[in-house]
């Protein structure tokens, strides 16, 4: 289980930030309204982690920004990406439910299980619309293709993840698959702020951007990584994940296939127990690979949020 309580203390430091991404979302739904807007609006405030905004955030932390009136400026840009982000983001979750049929999600009834796949689909392009909008205001092509490119390496993982169902991949297919599907928004966001802040705020050097972009790609890895452990140690309980039975093996799951050549969930606790250990210690290892390529800017930037985030969702 992750550091909630370190993780609050980031979401507490963040909470102005945050409401500008609430106002955003309230704004958006106000100016495009129709009969689906009160469960899309109870939805995307349900409960979540918000980690990706909030890695947005800490990028802009890391850097520095103080309140002046340019910095003011950049926060508003800073605070639209951010909640395009999570809106893709929601979106990206609505149509996994329709291909995982999966009936909850954040505790609430899926929009395929509560309506139908139909109105899930179009539930999905609309977070999707509504995220184009918002980009839109950042009149900024770089940051379009920020996003049009990783929203394609999105599709490209689920694609593959499809065709790939009942297949024992490697663990490098693993992580590579990783990338696509869950890395890629965090780096669209990682991206575009740098982008955004070395245009209108302050240069950001190439040292700066590689380290925070090493950082971004590896913490969102070690997330993925996180998330499959949790999943697996919960399998006996009603968070049960979809993923195994539906032929979609993870990180516990490969290991387990290499001492067995089976991904079957099965009743050897110690096999089990194996797993999950090197599962953990992979998470541990790919998490202070992102801490350590912070090491270079640390006299320069404020890294102390980012180093704090990674070592939230360490297992001990």
């Amino acid at each position: 289980m992750y550091n909630k309580e370190g993780y609050k203390e980031i979401l507490d430091y963040f909470k102005q930030d945050l409401e500008l991404v609430y106002d955003e979302i309230k704004s958006l739904l106000f100016e495009n309204k129709n009969r689906i807007n009160n469960e899309v609006e109870a939805f995307l405030f349900s409960k979540s982690k918000r980690l990706r905004p909030v890695v947005i955030f800490l990028i802009k932390d890391c850097l520095n920004i103080k309140d002046n009136i340019k910095a003011k400026g950049v926060d508003k840009k800073i605070a639209q990406l951010a909640t395009a982000l999570e809106l893709l983001h929601s979106a990206t979750l609505i149509h996994d439910d329709i291909i995982d049929c999966a009936t909850i999600r954040r505790g609430q009834e899926t929009f395929d299980y509560r309506f139908n796949s139909k109105i899930a689909v179009i539930a999905g392009d609309y977070l999707l619309s509504l995220s184009l909008k918002l980009l839109s205001k950042l009149n900024s092509t770089k940051v379009f293709e920020y996003f049009s490119e990783n929203t394609l390496n999105i599709c490209m993982g689920e694609i593959n993840q499809y065709f790939n169902k009942n297949n024992i991949i490697t663990i490098d297919e693993y992580i590579e698959k990783s990338k696509n599907k869950t890395s890629s928004l965090f780096m669209a966001g990682a991206k575009s702020a740098l982008y955004i802040i070395n245009k209108e705020f302050r240069p950001v050097s190439d040292e700066v951007r590689g380290a925070i972009i090493d950082f971004v790609l590896n913490f969102s890895l070690g997330f993925q990584i996180y998330d499959d452990i949790e999943n697996f140690l919960n399998k006996n309980t009603e968070k049960t994940s979809s993923d195994i039975e539906n032929g979609i093996y993870t990180l516990p799951y490969l290991y387990i296939s290499q001492q067995n050549n089976s991904c079957d969930i099965i009743k050897d606790e110690k096999l089990n127990t194996l797993a999950a250990d090197f599962s953990k210690n992979y998470l541990n290892n790919t998490l202070n690979k992102a801490i350590k390529s912070l090491d270079g800017i640390n006299s320069t930037c404020k890294t102390s949020l980012l180093i704090k985030l990674a070592e939230i969702f360490k297992e001990i």
